[in-house]
């Protein structure tokens, strides 16, 4: 299950995924207390962070940005909050 999140201040995929970028980074992780890899792929405009128990994928796409956000099995119940906190997060800065 993922969410699918429309650019509203940005004009395309690659200033979306610019912007991204630059605020998602292993020190924007870590106020939230967790610790990830955080992996760019500027060819295919993903941003992947994979941590203990999760992996969250953002793809950035022509007219939108897709957030997929895989789980452990202990975390899955807080799966819808921490989508919609992503998708505010988003929203704000996109």
């Amino acid at each position: 299950m993922g969410i699918k999140i429309d650019y509203l201040n940005m004009k395309d995929s690659n200033e979306a995924y610019q912007k991204v970028k630059t605020l998602i980074t292993p020190e924007y992780i870590e106020k939230f207390q967790v610790k990830a890899d955080i992996n760019y792929d500027d060819d295919k405009k993903i941003v992947k962070a994979k941590g203990t128990g999760f992996t969250l994928v953002l793809c950035f796409l022509d007219q939108h940005c897709d957030v997929d956000l895989d789980l452990s099995f202990l975390l899955k119940p807080l799966k819808s909050k921490i989508l919609e906190k992503i998708e505010r997060q988003i929203k704000k800065n996109l």
